[in-house]
């Protein structure tokens, strides 16, 4: 058995009717079982779900509670990722094959860099100013293959800016494929979608023909698995992380706190963690400003672990609709980081191969079970998965 898992980032449940009617996804959803309501994590932001997805873990196991760590006195653009695989306090599905001798690539996902179990990575890296992409890229991946690359098709990319970036990513995945010996999992994480939303609005045109330029590429991954042979031995598995709504208003809580009580709010977009030597005296703070600050709900240490959101968050607030969290002064848009109970949070899976029910429908499920359904189709083993797997899929 070999895996062909897709991340779709920034598409949920409120995309399905859409994304369904798109040939090859349709396709898929016909070939094997398909759910539009796969519960996601808190907090609703990119990386500490792809940890999930790679780890069947909530974040308070896996130790990624945020795309960045804290760095509340560096400048938005100068801030660090958690880019590295050492970060991950759990087991991977990547660790997970290579031990059973299985060859791993793996494709634009975040916190892959540094990665001793795949032996083709190019992982999800952003060079800081003043930073070479490339060096940068080939200190995180796997440097002689993404040289290699480079050189041969380099140019072919105009910029590492969506869509060129996953445009790139797609042909990686299938001059992988082609190879003699093709990797026998392959994960792959497409960013087009996320971006235009952030950049243009949820529904905006630009938004709509990244959703195509999405499906164009599953379509191309199944084709380049058919021409390798391997299309009967092959589980597909196509996943979402969050949706995005459009919120327009932008709130500087970062800097109104700091200025008011010398706490300090890092962003999730919709959402923000609170920090401060007195959370008392922010949450009074807050409370006292709500309305002003576009507030909606306080998340106190109950909820935060209840949610089994990052042990080192003990408050934390969210938006009203409409409104986001911003660190400067900027034009938004697109924005997640909302609450779980969004119906954005509601993300998708098509599961197809051998092994899986035909046009099944799956009522629900949780994230966290992605990865240790996986890992049961393939044979591998994830013993601190807190899902479990989806036993319905299976014949």
């Amino acid at each position: 058995m070999r895996l062909c898992l897709i991340s779709l980032d920034a598409v949920s449940g409120c995309d399905a009717e859409r994304l369904v009617q798109l040939p090859h996804l349709r396709q898929l959803m016909e070939e094997g079982a398909f759910c539009q309501n796969i519960q996601t994590v808190y907090p609703t932001i990119t990386y500490p779900i792809h940890c999930s997805l790679l780890t069947g873990c909530y974040p308070a196991r896996h130790g990624i509670g945020h795309n960045q760590p804290l760095q509340p006195d560096t400048k938005k653009e100068m801030r660090k990722w958690y880019w590295e695989i050492s970060q991950i306090r759990a087991k991977t599905l990547h660790q997970a094959a290579w031990e059973k001798k299985m060859r791993v690539a793996s494709i634009l996902w975040p916190v892959t860099g540094k990665n001793p179990y795949v032996k083709w990575n190019f992982p999800e890296i952003m060079p800081l100013p003043g930073e070479n992409a490339a060096l940068k890229m080939m200190k995180y991946g796997t440097a002689p293959w993404l040289l290699n690359m480079e050189l041969r098709y380099g140019k072919q990319r105009p910029s590492i800016k969506q869509p060129h970036l996953d445009a790139y990513a797609i042909l990686l995945c299938e001059k992988l494929l082609a190879r003699r010996n093709p990797p026998d999992v392959l994960t792959v994480h497409f960013v087009d979608c996320d971006a235009m939303r952030h950049w243009y609005g949820v529904e905006s045109r630009e938004a709509h023909q990244a959703m195509e330029r999405l499906d164009a590429y599953v379509g191309r991954i199944v084709e380049a698995v058919k021409k390798a042979g391997l299309y009967e031995e092959t589980l597909f598995c196509i996943v979402s992380d969050h949706g995005q709504q459009d919120a327009k208003n932008g709130v500087l809580l970062d800097r109104q706190l700091k200025a008011a009580c010398g706490a300090r709010a890092q962003s999730l977009g919709m959402g923000a963690y609170i920090f401060a030597d007195d959370l008392s005296a922010a949450k009074r703070e807050i409370i006292a400003h709500q309305q002003e600050l576009r507030i909606k709900t306080i998340l106190e240490e109950e909820d935060l672990r209840s949610m089994q959101g990052p042990g080192d968050v003990h408050l934390a607030v969210e938006a009203e609709e409409g409104a986001c969290f911003i660190d400067e002064e900027e034009e938004t848009f697109g924005e997640h980081g909302f609450s779980i109970h969004a119906p954005q949070a509601q993300t998708l899976l098509f599961l197809s191969g051998p092994g899986i029910r035909k046009n099944h429908r799956i009522p629900s499920a949780h994230i966290t079970d992605i990865a240790p359904t996986l890992a049961r189709a393939l044979g591998l083993d994830l013993p601190h998965a807190q899902g479990k797997a989806i036993g319905e899929v299976f014949i």
